[in-house]
């Protein structure tokens, strides 16, 4: 075998080995949506975590928004009111 036969059989190796991983990934996604009786489509899944996680950021904005109003009324820090109402900057 030459260079080129050799590379294109580790390549089809690998395309192999990708379709079972993505097939042992399917059934696993079939079987957790059974037992957890999920009924919704990992494009669904997803797309309800980003709406999610894009509400969370807004609402984290807009917390830390007034935190650095009561910041610059108080003439402070901002982590000074966090360290005040009892929350740590990692929160």
């Amino acid at each position: 075998m030459n260079y080129l036969e050799t590379q294109l059989n580790k390549k089809q190796k690998q395309i192999q080995e990708y379709e079972s991983m993505n097939g042992n990934l399917i059934k696993m996604f079939e079987q957790l949506s059974k037992e957890k009786k999920n009924d919704e489509t990992p494009k669904k899944i997803s797309s309800t975590y980003i709406k999610e996680l894009k509400e969370y950021n807004e609402l984290r904005d807009a917390g830390l928004r007034l935190a650095q109003i009561i910041a610059d009324e108080k003439q402070c820090k901002i982590k000074d009111v966090f360290e005040e109402i009892g929350y740590s900057m990692k929160d």
